[in-house]
């Protein structure tokens, strides 16, 4: 009886043990870990042609990386808001964002060098079809309010609270309705982790 007890209660113990080892290994999620702040050159013509003009200003939220999806890298959930100076198109996005460290350490302890891959859907305010109007040679035609939104940067983490991220975006419906002319923004993020 004795042995028995004995047994139950280091099993009973090693499994306490392995479920406080496991809750301290698993990150907690939040879903603000971040803000960035952005500038951004409005409707570059990296891909398609230029017609809206501006600066975009932006800030966005990023959550901490969402471990059970590590399958697919651990993305980060990310919301965000680009108001166009000069009246042209203003967007609200959602979508998930991964990272993958390229090399840290490289001027301090705590930096890194990183490049990070964005899928999402925005909606927009700009116009759905100009075409055939006066106003075709300054707004794009997006086709529809709701658009794909994809993007790409490459970074450096100053420590761990402080980024900047030159950063490319392209919205588009990718031909699920038309017209079809996306936009493309080119700039830069200062990220302030919280």
């Amino acid at each position: 009886m004795f042995v028995r007890t004995c047994a139950l209660l280091t099993c009973t113990a090693a499994l306490a043990l392995a479920g406080q080892a496991r809750a301290q290994t698993a990150p907690e999620f939040r879903l603000v870990d971040e803000v960035r702040f952005a500038v951004l050159q409005h409707d570059t013509g990296v891909i398609g042609e230029n017609r809206e003009d501006g600066v975009d200003l932006g800030v966005e939220v990023l959550s901490t990386p969402i471990e059970a999806l590590r399958l697919i890298g651990s993305p980060k959930v990310v919301a965000g808001a680009l108001v166009n100076t000069d009246g042209y198109t203003n967007q609200i996005y959602l979508g998930l964002q991964a990272e993958r460290t390229l090399a840290s350490q490289v001027f301090s302890p705590n930096d890194a060098i990183y490049l990070e891959g964005m899928v999402g859907a925005a909606w927009h305010d700009g116009k759905l079809d100009v075409s055939g109007t006066p106003l075709e040679d300054e707004w794009k035609s997006h086709g529809s309010r709701v658009v794909f939104r994809t993007g790409f940067g490459v970074g450096y983490r100053f420590n761990e609270k402080w980024s900047l991220t030159a950063t490319f975006h392209h919205i588009s419906n990718a031909d699920t309705s038309l017209p079809n002319e996306g936009s493309n923004d080119i700039g830069l993020r200062l990220g302030m982790k919280l």
